[in-house]
């Protein structure tokens, strides 16, 4: 009887994990990476629709005392969020501002990163909500949860690259409207970054 149940849990457990998994995305991206000047140059992301055709964005990074990121809509070229701190060496110390339209105003948030023995976490905080990104070590894929009752906001992965050199393209799918997608792009810049320079 008793392993009836425990077997029924399992079950269930993982009919969960299999529904969450196929959840339909709201909307696609694809984020493809800018051209490189130098080898190991750190860069952003023009980011597309899911069909590749239409660019949306312009993600742009780069390093000097600090490291940065800003994010433009293709539209009009406007600047409508910004990143910058320290996340490409040990240290990690980020902050961030994205602007509301509607609000006319622009809102802080913070990210921080707790190592595990085989994954890394980057919580964020802005306007009220908290959102963790989870990725395991070495691996050019993550998820990105709602953090107080786990619900899976966005997923992304790599592409392979079939030939060296080809620009390094993301599959990113978000599935809920909770927090800006300027979010995701910047926690999948980070991660993107720093395991190019072999950093969790």
């Amino acid at each position: 009887m008793v392993i009836m149940k425990i077997i029924s849990c399992l079950l269930l457990f993982i009919l969960l994990i299999k529904y969450i998994d196929s959840k339909k995305a709201d909307r696609t991206y694809v984020l493809v990476e800018n051209p490189r000047s130098r080898r190991f140059e750190l860069t952003g992301y023009t980011i597309f629709d899911s069909k590749e055709k239409t660019r949306l964005y312009r993600l742009t990074a780069s390093r000097s005392d600090i490291d940065s990121g800003i994010l433009f809509d293709n539209a009009e070229d406007n600047m409508i969020a910004n990143l910058e701190g320290e996340w490409i060496e040990d240290k990690f110390n980020v902050t961030f501002s994205i602007y509301n339209s509607k609000l006319n105003k622009w809102t802080d948030g913070i990210i921080r990163r707790t190592l595990h023995w085989f994954s890394v976490d980057y919580t964020v905080e802005y306007n009220n909500e908290q959102v963790i990104a989870k990725r395991k070590k070495d691996a050019k894929k993550g998820k990105i949860y709602h953090k107080k009752n786990n619900e899976l906001l966005a997923k992304f992965a790599a592409r392979s690259q079939w030939l060296s050199g080809t620009p390094l393209k993301y599959d990113l799918e978000i599935y809920s409207n909770k927090v800006p997608d300027a979010i995701h792009f910047f926690l999948l810049l980070i991660m993107d970054h720093r395991l190019r320079v072999n950093k969790n």
